[in-house]
């Protein structure tokens, strides 16, 4: 348990070392996070069966894994390499825009995304589809920068590994889905008879479990590189793509990834 412990707060530490932006805009995400789950309770207004709050605490709580995940990452770069602090403002920035117009969106109790209800919203949702290929493009790049650093580390070979894998899968995912008008294929198209935390459809195909999946390749890997084995952390990135590809294949069918 105290090794755990002693494991977290290097984490933190080491993150907040190599990237004060992503480490503050974390801190303002938690308190974002934290208030709009607060007024999920207190404000009585639904969008698709959910509270119009859900949506944006949950994207400041993934915001929130991925901008410490980076700038960890980042810590595990020998030296500072070149473009990194452009990238992490650039991360930092689209994290922001996305939130800020959820944010607005839920205050007037409507959808943020495939809101196509004025020239005004699908601009906006356009511009979310470039602030989410920012987020993922800018950890690709500092993946690859560690890339070239991995040398005989194994923890560096899965970090970097993990960073370009979720990019890529979570980019896929992404577009396909934002290329539709809803992440529901057949079902009840409603949060309200979804999958506990998630709302993932338990009578449909959901798009949005192959893009967290995806996503959170990102975090996988690293975990798998605890094993101090090159083969676990490839069959971990293996796992990571097949469960990725079949999640999409039943959405894409229509099959619901738990069935109510």
């Amino acid at each position: 348990m105290m090794a755990q412990e002693f494991a977290i707060f290097h984490f933190l530490k080491s993150s907040r070392r190599a990237s004060p932006v992503l480490w503050w805009s974390s801190v303002a995400m938690l308190f974002g996070m934290v208030i709009c789950f607060a007024l999920s309770f207190v404000d009585a207004r639904l969008i698709a069966g959910a509270s119009v709050w859900e949506k944006p605490a949950k994207f400041f709580l993934s915001l929130i894994v991925q901008a410490l995940t980076v700038a960890w990452a980042i810590s595990l770069l020998p030296k500072p390499a070149r473009g990194i602090k452009t990238a992490t403002w650039i991360f930092a920035f689209a994290a922001w825009f996305e939130l800020f117009y959820m944010i607005f969106r839920a205050s007037r109790g409507e959808a943020s995304h495939f809101n196509q209800s004025s020239h005004f919203a699908i601009v906006m949702y356009a511009l979310m589809g470039v602030g989410a290929v920012s987020l993922t493009g800018t950890s690709a790049f500092i993946g690859w920068r560690l890339w070239r650093q991995r040398g005989a580390d194994i923890l560096r070979e899965a970090t970097s590994l993990g960073l370009m894998l979720g990019a890529v899968l979570g980019t896929i995912a992404g577009g396909y889905l934002s290329s539709h008008t809803s992440h529901w294929i057949g079902g009840d198209m409603n949060d309200a008879s979804g999958l506990g935390f998630f709302h993932w459809s338990t009578t449909g195909g959901d798009l949005r479990v192959a893009h967290f999946i995806g996503l959170h390749a990102t975090q996988a890997m690293p975990l798998a590189a605890l094993s101090g084995s090159r083969v676990v952390v490839y069959a971990v990135a293996l796992l990571c793509i097949g469960a990725m590809a079949a999640t999409f294949v039943m959405a894409a069918m229509g099959i619901p990834f738990l069935r109510a």
